[in-house]
């Protein structure tokens, strides 16, 4: 990377009001560091350009520990202190220690990757040329062949558990990967760092499955094996793919709910560990409603699809939609139940798929997030601003991993924007869910706003144990077609809090009184939910509660509704699980720039 000034610099932290205009995104070189208002910092710009080499001054901050600038919806709306920054450099493998169970004790064996033999001089990767693309199919329609095969790749990595337990390639080392990454284990300037619930979740899980499937083809002998992926946003793939359900299969893995996927149930795609009381049919209705929400409605901006930019040691978690609804609820489904008694002994934590730290020793993981990474390429093909991210601090940003030859490299974001360049691409499959937009409304009309207590009254929220009603005032009313291409309407949530080490979810909808039914989601006043996975955000953490930004965009829901010209809406909250213990600080509407 080429240096962003010529010289060190003294520069001074700006202030930015929490209620400045999200149009008037901090510009680069606007830096936002912990501090008191206007404190002088000393920055070196010395960065050779190949970002390999850089000499740092004495008692400078040097330019990866600076963010120039949030930018987009999360930069002003926020305004959170920030203890370091992006990009985040790969780990330390120096760094690399005991990782912990979310709720739960030290993890009893280590998740650090093996070391290499240089640990200063590991190279950065250059993805090689292929002259045929790896497609990953659906699982559902795979053929016998391809699960022998498949069945075949994953023996040979367990194998290596057994003869080479260091092996950087084995079954239980690949686990580990998302072991040390996800539950505290690498600290990277003295923080711990976490890829959950930010901007680095879809670019780090992509280069993981990367690595993994050509390890898998590797072990084969085959280098087009591609993994499959679980079409669970196509109703013919809502149920665990049958290949994963076969006993004594190396795809098998006993440390699932098989009371949540016996018979193959359909699953539910916003799944907080209960199950919901309905037919198949609804379940599938309610999934492709979800999907649309999260692909659609609440994700016209890369921001809104990603999450928020990532700065180490701040505990705001404000995670992209997808990553939300239907990742989050995908592993609680498969998990088993926690506090029930595992297979073998012991009480489970949510393990394998409920559980960060265990996530990776259940194959199905790779096929969960096989989809996950399709979906990146799906939202950009949909169109409008839905693009990557241009920030350089996402694309700079690196990770660690060993090749399927055993040879660790450093990796960067940027790197991993096309699948084509990166050899793979995906078997098409319909996507119903583009036009699965909400027509059936719970009320006609307007509600009526007057007899609800305005956000004002009701926040700050000290618990969301029951259906809670209020008014809200917008910012502007009848809004010109260029007014909405320029900025779009948000409904943000500020500080909600709650213990990280609950399942969490709680529905919103616009236009609609107390009595609404929360089993049936295809309805046009449905805006989105929040749903968590219990989690370890710092591995020495003492205080378990979570503090999270959850913003809503309701530009298209106000057309659909015919609010677009009221001053005053009413919205309405559903504790779905663990609302007694949810609080939320604030409520707001802004206009943002996507």
């Amino acid at each position: 990377m080429a240096s962003v000034c010529n010289s060190t610099t003294t520069l001074k932290t700006p202030f930015i009001s929490s209620t400045s205009s999200l149009a008037s995104t901090p510009k680069p070189g606007q830096l936002f560091l912990h501090g008191k208002r206007n404190q002088t910092f000393k920055v070196s710009c010395k960065v050779s350009n190949n970002d390999q080499n850089q000499n740092v001054e004495t008692n400078s901050v040097d330019r990866r520990n600076v963010l120039l600038g949030l930018g987009g919806l999360y930069g002003v709306a926020n305004a959170i202190p920030l203890a370091s920054a992006t990009p985040i450099p790969s780990p330390d493998l120096k760094s690399c220690g005991r990782a912990i169970i979310s709720d739960g004790p030290p993890v009893p064996y280590s998740c650090c990757p093996p070391k290499p033999d240089d640990l200063d001089k590991v190279p950065y990767y250059r993805i090689p040329s292929t002259s045929k693309l790896r497609v990953r199919q659906p699982a559902h329609a795979v053929d016998e062949e391809y699960i022998a095969k498949y069945n075949l790749a994953i023996s040979k990595m367990r194998e290596l558990d057994k003869t080479d337990p260091s092996n950087p390639l084995g079954f239980k080392q690949q686990a580990n990967i998302h072991c040390a990454y996800c539950n505290g284990a690498y600290i990277i300037g003295g923080k711990e760092l976490q890829v959950h619930n930010s901007w680095l979740f879809f670019p780090f899980h992509r280069w993981y499955l990367y690595f993994y499937e050509r390890i898998l083809g590797t072990l084969i002998d085959d280098p087009t094996f591609a993994l499959p992926y679980w079409n669970w946003d196509h109703p013919k793939g809502m149920r665990l793919p049958p290949m994963f359900s076969r006993k004594g299969t190396a795809l098998y893995d006993e440390r699932r709910n098989q009371t949540a996927i016996a018979n193959g149930a359909v699953m539910d795609l916003g799944s907080y560990g209960d199950e919901v009381q309905t037919t198949e049919l609804q379940k599938m209705t309610n999934n492709l409603t979800l999907m649309y929400r999260q692909m659609v409605t609440n994700a016209p901006c890369p921001l809104l699809f990603f999450g928020a930019p990532y700065v180490l040691g701040n505990n705001v978690e404000a995670p992209g939609t997808i990553e939300n609804i239907p990742h989050i609820p995908v592993h609680i489904w498969v998990g088993t139940v926690r506090g029930s008694t595992l297979p073998g002994g012991g009480t489970s934590y949510g393990e394998d798929m409920g559980n960060f730290y265990s996530a990776g020793l259940d194959p199905v993981f790779y096929c969960h997030h096989g989809n996950v990474d399709r979906m990146w390429n799906e939202w950009k093909a949909i169109g409008g601003k839905r693009r990557d991210l241009s920030q350089k601090d996402w694309l700079n940003s690196e990770f660690f991993f060993y090749d399927e030859h055993k040879n660790p490299y450093r990796v960067k974001v940027r790197d991993c924007l096309d699948t084509k360049t990166m050899g793979y691409d995906f078997a098409p499959m319909p996507t119903p869910w583009r036009n699965f937009k909400p027509k059936r409304k719970t009320t006609s009309g307007k509600v009526n706003t007057a007899a609800l207590p305005p956000a004002s009254q009701v926040f700050p929220l000290a618990k969301m144990d029951k259906n809670i009603s209020f008014s809200i005032d917008r910012p502007a009313t009848s809004r010109t077609q260029q007014d909405k291409n320029e900025q779009e309407e948000m409904l943000t949530f500020t500080g909600i809090k709650y213990d990280n080490r609950q399942y969490i979810r709680f529905d919103v909808y616009l236009n609609v009184d107390k009595n609404v039914n929360p089993d049936e989601l295809d309805k046009a006043e449905f805006a989105g939910s929040y749903t968590s996975l219990p989690h370890v955000h710092r591995a020495n953490q003492t205080e378990h509660t979570a503090n999270v930004t959850f913003p809503l965009a309701i530009t298209e829901l106000l057309e659909d509704m015919s609010l677009e010209d009221e001053k005053t809406i009413a919205v309405t909250l559903v504790p779905r699980k663990g609302g007694e213990g949810i609080s939320v600080e604030g409520v707001k509407i802004d206009l943002a720039a996507c």
